[in-house]
């Protein structure tokens, strides 16, 4: 448990954790090691279609919440099923085995139930990542009949004025956590997301107790926000105190996997990994451009939703040349070399887009993702002891 990251941790199952179903661990343990052969070998293993970039939210901190409206004055226009048919048949002549359908918000796509279908009927495991408010009677209907892998629902509180303040729809409140009961007494696998912003953050302790009172899986997250040039200014202008979500997080943590909070925050800020030696100087460390094809609403492919300034058109190029053409390109990205040699690796999201969209250049680390520049003095007592321990052998 210790070597493993504390995203890695939130988003195991209820059922995982606890060890009441083996199989479920089997399943996840081989999932893992698929994965990690087609990053390997660069076979494409599931691709997610970002369907339109509508929403019926309008969060403050959301990348994508357009309108009809927003679209029809740039004369733009969503792809039909059509169009996706044509990309799920070319991606699934590469090999995949698994799709995921995203937003704005992919429920509200006119074409969502004949495009899921398809997915369904070409035997892909399905995804979903949804703000779980316009989940109709007919959807859930169809999934009864086609099931999903998994049913992602975005929680952002607990209460009509959160959801109001947030996301500017204080009705879908209701909705949001009548289809969450509907979805989990029909037995389907759901999985909450919680993205933390200034207006919800007050709301986050009781989603978590929500989500453990549920037995749901949550994985709760700030890092949805990207500030461009991230500095300490925008960091306390923008972002919720990270070190209180933090310890939020923890205890939640804790809660469900039933370890003592205090024995925990005492191992979380004095433990540290070796590093292991690189000598990568560029190139992804996730599945994007490996083995995760992404498709934006407007049809083009580029390696993930944080770098779509990078984009190839499979509908007038080969679909397997655009995919090369991302392969190509996640392998000149700088690594994070600073991030690659900390002790502190595991307890930092080493997303490059995430780095990315913070600082606007490749290569440079955010200081809200690294736990040095979070935690100074914890990082150097830490830092102190693993030096101390090199110098005796007992580190290699």
């Amino acid at each position: 448990m210790k070597n493993m990251s504390l995203y890695d941790l939130l988003s195991k199952t209820e059922k995982e954790r606890s060890g009441q179903d083996d199989s479920v661990k089997i399943a996840r343990i081989y999932n893992h090691y698929l994965s990690a052969k087609s990053n390997e070998i660069r076979q494409p293993k599931s691709i997610q279609l970002e369907l339109l970039p509508i929403c019926n939210f309008s969060c403050s901190f959301c990348y994508i919440r357009k309108s009809y409206d927003d679209l029809e004055a740039k004369g733009q226009h969503i792809l039909r099923f059509d169009e996706w048919k044509y990309i799920i048949d070319e991606a699934l002549k590469l090999g995949i085995d698994g799709i995921s359908f995203s937003g704005g918000e992919c429920t509200l796509h006119p074409d969502f139930i004949k495009i899921y279908k398809y997915a369904y009927e070409n035997d892909l495991q399905i995804s979903l990542i949804t703000n779980g408010s316009c989940i109709t009677d007919e959807i859930i209907n169809m999934f009864v009949q086609y099931p999903p892998s998994n049913i992602r629902i975005t929680i952002y509180g607990i209460s009509a004025d959160t959801y109001e303040r947030t996301c500017g729809n204080g009705a879908a409140f209701e909705k949001v956590m009548s289809n969450i009961a509907r979805l989990t007494e029909k037995g389907f696998t759901v999985i909450l997301n919680y993205t933390a912003g200034k207006d919800n953050f007050c709301d986050m302790e009781a989603i978590l107790a929500f989500a453990r009172e549920k037995r749901l899986s949550i994985v709760p997250t700030d890092a949805l926000i990207n500030c461009g040039n991230c500095n300490d200014e925008i960091l306390d202008e923008e972002l919720v105190d990270y070190k209180e979500f933090s310890r939020i997080t923890h205890k939640h943590l804790c809660a469900v996997t039933k370890q003592d909070y205090y024995e925990y925050e005492k191992s979380y800020y004095t433990s540290f990994v070796v590093p292991k030696k690189s000598d990568n100087e560029k190139g992804l460390l996730c599945s994007a451009g490996k083995s995760l094809i992404f498709i934006n609403w407007q049809g083009l492919m580029t390696p993930c939703v944080g770098f779509e300034e990078v984009s190839f058109d499979p509908f007038n190029n080969s679909f397997l040349e655009c995919w090369k053409q991302v392969m190509k390109w996640t392998d000149t990205v700088p690594a994070l070399k600073e991030c690659e040699e900390c002790i502190f690796q595991l307890k930092c999201p080493r997303c490059f887009a995430l780095h990315y969209g913070d600082m606007g250049e490749f290569g440079k680390v955010s200081p809200r993702f690294c736990f040095k520049k979070l935690y100074p003095e914890e990082a150097a007592a830490s830092l102190a002891k693993y030096e101390e321990m090199k110098a005796n052998g007992e580190i290699e």
